[in-house]
């Protein structure tokens, strides 16, 4: 399944993502039927040539998706 902040936060379901068992902050976007997480670094940096986008990086792996317990 293809989660995104859309599908995710929006609709009031914030999720964790994890890849190979470490917890990914910042992912964007998760594909666990195709291993792939994509997310922004911390801190945010901006792309030298453009100017106008954010720097953000792909992981590759076993994904999981889990639902953020509330307090």
């Amino acid at each position: 399944m293809i989660y995104t902040v859309a599908n995710t936060v929006m609709i009031g379901k914030p999720v964790k993502v994890f890849v190979n068992g470490n917890q990914v902050d910042g992912a964007y976007y998760a594909d666990t039927e195709r291993g792939i997480v994509e997310f922004y670094p911390q801190p945010p940096r901006i792309k030298k040539p453009e100017r106008d986008e954010v720097y953000s990086r792909t992981l590759r792996g076993k994904v999981t998706v889990e639902p953020m317990e509330r307090a």
